[in-house]
């Protein structure tokens, strides 16, 4: 059932360290934000995300050939919309 499985500890301050080999695989960087969320059955489920920098490399994989003009967005343009966009309420 799992690929890895690692025991962790809560400190008294809350901090939790997540194993290097799961870092890794997750390609979890220092100071890069993880969402956290708990399942109807009380598991706790992380998701890495993805950071601005590999999504701007893989946008740029992806539209290289497309001429700028036509590629809309940039990573960063985008990312303040969407923050922009859901600080003003339109997040339902």
């Amino acid at each position: 059932m799992y690929y890895m499985k690692y025991t962790t500890t809560v400190t008294s301050k809350g901090t939790v360290t997540i194993a290097a080999p799961l870092r890794k695989a997750l390609g979890i960087k220092p100071g890069q934000k993880l969402s956290l969320d708990i399942t109807s059955d009380n598991r706790l489920v992380i998701d890495a995300g993805t950071d601005m920098n590999a999504f701007q490399a893989k946008r740029s994989a992806i539209t290289n050939k497309i001429p700028e003009h036509l590629k809309g967005l940039s990573g960063e343009a985008l990312q303040r919309a969407a923050s922009k966009a859901w600080l003003s309420g339109f997040n339902d």
